[in-house]
C-alpha cells in the first residue's frame, strides 16, 4: 500500500496518451479545490445584506455532498483501507467531543447541521489526497487549479471591480473600500488563500518548474498586498522564516518547541494585553493600534463567556450570530456581541466546544502534525511536499491567533485538514510501502 507522495517511481512508468484513470483523478481533484476556493457563489455582491436561513445554504449543501459521494465512490474502488491511516485516536476523540457539544448546545439543530458539514469537509480533505498518483501529479493539479483561481480573481478586479473589490457601498464594513477580495466574499478569505498560493508556488518551483512556481508566488503576493490584510501579510514572512529553521533543526524537540513558542508569543502579545499591564504597555509602544482593530473588546467579551461554560461550551460552531448573543448579551457592547467570530481560533474553540475540546483540536491540528513532520522520512523527493504541508499548518496555526480559521467551511480550512492528513500519510510512508 502506498500514498501518492511515497512512490516517485510511478512518475517514470510509460502511460497511454489519454489515461482514463488519471483523467478521473484529475477532474475530481480540481473540482474539489475549485469548489472550496472559487466556491459555489463566486463574486458575491456585498451591497445588500446576506440572506441567512435556518436551513442553511442549499447550493453549498448539495455541492459538497455530491463531491463527498463522488470521492467516496472512487475511494471504495481504490483501496479504501488507505483511509484508515488518518483515523488516529486524537481525531476520533476530537470528533466525539464535538458531537457531545452538539448535544449540549444551546442551538442543537444548528450545531448538528454545522457538525455534519464539518464531517463532510473532513471526509473530502482525507479522500482528495488519494487522487494524485504521486507528488509530481499533485503539483501539476495544484498548479492548474491555482492558476484558474488567480485568473478569475484578477479578471474580476479588471472587469467587475464592484464584485471583486470592497466598496464604500458595502452593507457591512464599508470601511474596507478599496481592498481586493477577488472571487471571495471578504478580503480575509482572499488574503488567507493568497498566502497558501504563495506556499504552493514555492512548492511547484521545487517540485516541477521554477518559472511556473515563481509566477504563481508573484501573482499571489501582489494580490495579497492589495487585500491590505494585516494578519496574512505579517504572518507570511514569519512562517517562511520559522519553516526554514524547523527544516534545518536536527532535534525534533527543538523544532517543535520553536514552532509552539511562536504561538505562545503571539497569544501573549495579543490576548495577554487583556490581563498583563506590562504586556499592554509593550504593545502600545510596538504597534499603532494596540486594540488590534477592535479585537481586544471581542476577546474580552468571548473569554468572559468561556468562563461561564468552560467544559462543553455553547455548542459546536454555535455562539456568534445567535439571537441570545446579538440581542440578549449586548449591553453597551455594540461591536463585540455583533461580531461574526472571536477573531481568534483558539478562543472560538473554547467558546463553542469547551476547553477540553479546544485542547483536543489543538493537539490534532497543531501539535501532532509537527510530530508527523519529524517522523516522516528525510528524502529529497518528498521534502518539497513536507515543506508545503508544514507551512500550511504553521500559517493556519499562527493566523488563528488573530482570525478564526478552525472548523469553518472554506478553502483554507479544507487545505489545513488535507495538510494535516498529508503529514500523517508521509509519517507512515515506511510502514505503507510494499
Amino acid at each position: 500500500m502506498a500514498t501518492f507522495a511515497s512512490v516517485p517511481s510511478e512518475s517514470l512508468k510509460v502511460r497511454p496518451a489519454l489515461d482514463a484513470d488519471v483523467l478521473v483523478r484529475s477532474i475530481l481533484f480540481i473540482a474539489v479545490f475549485l469548489a472550496v476556493w472559487v466556491s459555489f457563489h463566486p463574486f458575491p455582491s456585498l451591497a445588500e445584506p446576506l440572506e441567512v436561513t435556518e436551513a442553511g445554504d442549499h447550493v453549498n449543501q448539495v455541492g459538497y455532498s455530491v463531491l463527498f459521494l463522488l470521492l467516496a465512490a472512487w475511494s471504495l474502488l481504490h483501496e479504501p483501507k488507505r483511509l484508515m491511516l488518518v483515523l488516529r485516536p486524537i481525531l476520533i476523540a476530537t470528533l466525539l467531543w464535538c458531537a457531545l457539544s452538539v448535544v449540549t448546545s444551546w442551538e442543537p439543530s444548528l450545531s448538528a447541521r454545522r457538525f455534519a458539514s464539518t464531517l463532510v469537509t473532513i471526509g473530502i480533505a482525507s479522500m482528495v489526497l488519494l487522487l494524485p498518483r504521486n507528488a509530481r501529479h499533485f503539483s501539476d493539479l495544484m498548479a492548474a487549479t491555482v492558476l484558474i483561481v488567480l485568473a478569475a480573481c484578477y479578471l474580476g478586479v479588471l472587469l467587475a471591480p464592484s464584485l471583486s473589490i470592497h466598496q464604500a457601498t458595502d452593507f457591512i464594513e464599508p470601511e474596507l473600500a478599496g481592498d481586493w477580495r477577488g472571487v471571495f466574499g471578504h478580503k480575509n478569505g482572499a488574503s488567507a488563500t493568497m498566502v497558501l498560493f504563495v506556499f504552493i508556488g514555492l512548492f511547484i518551483a521545487r517540485m516541477r518548474s521554477v518559472t511556473l512556481g515563481a509566477v504563481i508566488a508573484a501573482l499571489a503576493s501582489i494580490f495579497l498586498f492589495f487585500t491590505h490584510s494585516k494578519t496574512s501579510i505579517a504572518v507570511l514572512p514569519l512562517v517562511l522564516i520559522v519553516s526554514v529553521i524547523i527544516a534545518r533543526v536536527q532535534r525534533p524537540t527543538v523544532g517543535m518547541a520553536l514552532a509552539l513558542l511562536v504561538v505562545v508569543a503571539l497569544s501573549v502579545l495579543s490576548i495577554g494585553t487583556l490581563y498583563f499591564a506590562p504586556i499592554r504597555t509593550l504593545v502600545d509602544l510596538l504597534i499603532a493600534d494596540p486594540s488590534f482593530t477592535g479585537r481586544t473588546e471581542i476577546w474580552n467579551f468571548a473569554l468572559d463567556h468561556v468562563a461561564q461554560r468552560p467544559i462543553t461550551g455553547y455548542g459546536f460552531a454555535t455562539f456568534w450570530g445567535t439571537e441570545q448573543v446579538v440581542y440578549g448579551m449586548g449591553g453597551d457592547l455594540v461591536w463585540a456581541n455583533a461580531a461574526g467570530n472571536a477573531h481568534n481560533g483558539y478562543v472560538d474553540l473554547a467558546l463553542t466546544i469547551g476547553i477540553p475540546g479546544a485542547i483536543l483540536a489543538t493537539l490534532w491540528l497543531v501539535v501532532l502534525p509537527l510530530v508527523d513532520y519529524y517522523r516522516s522520512p528525510h528524502e529529497p523527493y518528498s521534502a518539497p511536499l513536507k515543506m508545503l504541508f508544514l507551512r500550511v499548518g504553521l500559517f493556519m496555526t499562527y493566523a488563528s491567533c488573530f482570525e478564526s480559521r478552525f472548523f469553518e467551511i472554506s478553502g483554507a480550512w479544507l487545505f489545513l485538514v488535507a495538510a494535516t492528513f498529508g503529514l500523517r500519510f508521509l509519517s507512515l510512508t515506511r510502514l505503507a510501502r510494499r
